[in-house]
């Protein structure tokens, strides 16, 4: 929140500032550990930017988290996100990442295997 000192009215942060604040949440709990937590925050910073980034980011801290199969679901979404703007690269590291969650996904196999 931010106060117009002027007219000292409250008016909300814009969703960037959200997002961010919610990427700095993430980011400390992650280092204390607390990987569950950071995956919430992480969830939030996806649904705010819905950019391959965030939901890349998110799936790494389902993975830490021990929760494969919602990782996966969010890799792919990064995955296919990377793939639509062209970023063959990028996508070809998540669907390394991806491998790595599940070592029997034929859709990343055949992507890492293309390069």
């Amino acid at each position: 929140m931010t106060v117009n000192r002027r007219t000292m009215v409250r008016t909300p942060p814009n969703l960037s500032d959200r997002a961010s604040i919610l990427r700095r949440r993430a980011s400390r709990h992650a280092r204390r550990g607390e990987f569950r937590k950071a995956a919430v925050a992480m969830r939030q910073v996806a649904a705010l930017r819905g950019d391959a980034a965030s939901w890349v980011a998110l799936g790494d801290m389902l993975k830490r988290a021990s929760r494969p199969d919602e990782a996966l679901q969010a890799l792919k979404q990064g995955l296919w996100l990377h793939r639509q703007a062209g970023y063959e690269g990028r996508a070809r590291t998540v669907a390394r990442m991806i491998l790595a969650v599940n070592p029997h996904d034929t859709h990343a196999s055949r992507l890492v295997q293309a390069a």
